[in-house]
């Protein structure tokens, strides 16, 4: 495997793993901890930005097309039967989860968090277990 997307799928690896174990304490103390809100939007922003690291890394080692945006990265990772097409599509969001939260347009983000803690954890670690296969 590539030295630079082994590095980033351990990084992005960590980050689940401490998401994961604090999960709970982050869920229950979000709505009431400005501390543990700014942890959670710098974890899930981290999330976001690996995972779409990745896919620019892998897109660039299989040769395909430069995306012209973010989305279009993971859009081409399903076309081009990198990983599942409807898992790809699915995944997008992550994109726009990313943007949401690197670019602060002063939305109350409490919500998305809470969604992400849910179920985008599963989401990063299937993206991870697909990539891993390659």
């Amino acid at each position: 495997m590539n030295e630079v997307l082994f590095r980033k799928i351990e990084r992005l690896k960590e980050e689940i793993y401490y998401m994961e174990a604090n999960r709970t304490k982050f869920l229950k103390g979000i709505h009431v901890s400005i501390d543990i809100k700014k942890i959670v939007e710098r974890s899930v922003y981290l999330c976001a930005e690996i995972s779409l690291d990745i896919a620019d890394i892998v897109i660039a080692i299989k040769g395909i097309p430069k995306p012209s945006t973010y989305s279009d990265s993971l859009y081409k990772l399903g076309d081009y039967k990198i990983i599942p097409k409807n898992f790809a599509y699915k995944f997008v969001y992550i994109a726009g989860l990313r943007n949401f939260l690197a670019h602060d347009y002063q939305i109350e983000t409490t919500n998305e968090l809470k969604r992400f803690l849910k179920s985008g954890i599963d989401d990063i670690k299937r993206f991870i277990g697909y990539v891993e296969k390659l």
